[in-house]
């Protein structure tokens, strides 16, 4: 039996990974995040094509040129204009079409809607495949980055406090020598009120 600790739920839907098979890691907003597969690409409109699920992150053709693409009317989506023939045929391409991507267009719309069977089997088809290995890209690259962003401000924060360390040491020496200087010209100026009131002295005597 496994020991392995199940992950939190959905944080957009509240689905757990019994349902939903896995429950990505991603870096959104600043925050470490959980979301199922159809939470996390609904949050990230525009990384992907919500036709062939082709991901736009770090490749040659992000972003598209405008006459390769089709922009959602309610949201920051991207698709291939060659992913909806229709509207591609029907509008000329140095124009913009009348496209709203799946989620726009259904509310209800569910981009890894797994059947019962397919939860118990595990097993996935050629599209849930596609969305699944999607929204696993994007959360990994989110995440190098998370780590990238979080090393760079754990080595600012180092230097920071290096560098404060550095400063309380130089002010702690510049007090000590401060310190010194009077305790010396105190002792240099006792030392002269004590040869002056020696010579009244002998000059009385």
């Amino acid at each position: 039996m496994s020991n392995r600790a199940s992950p939190p739920p959905c944080d957009g839907c509240g689905t757990t990974e019994r349902l939903s098979l896995i429950i990505h890691n991603v870096r959104h907003r600043g925050l470490i995040r959980h979301f199922c597969t159809h939470c996390l690409l609904s949050n990230h409109h525009g990384l992907f094509c919500p036709i062939c699920f082709h991901v736009f992150i770090d490749t040659d053709d992000s972003p598209l040129p405008p006459s390769l693409r089709l922009m959602c009317l309610r949201c920051p989506s991207i698709s291939h204009r060659s992913c909806s023939p229709s509207l591609s045929s029907s509008s000329d391409a140095s124009s913009p079409a009348a496209f709203l991507c799946p989620t726009c267009a259904d509310p209800k719309f569910n981009y890894f809607n797994l059947s019962a069977a397919d939860r118990i089997s595990r097993a996935l088809d050629e599209k849930s495949f596609k969305v699944l290995a999607a929204a696993s890209r994007i959360a990994a690259v989110s995440m190098t980055k998370g780590a990238a962003a979080a090393r760079y401000d754990a080595e600012r924060r180092a230097a920071e406090a290096a560098a404060a360390k550095k400063r309380a040491k130089e002010a702690i020496e510049h007090l000590a020598t401060v310190q010194a200087t009077e305790e010396e010209e105190t002792e240099n100026s006792c030392c002269v009120v004590d040869l002056n009131l020696n010579a009244r002295l002998h000059v009385t005597e």
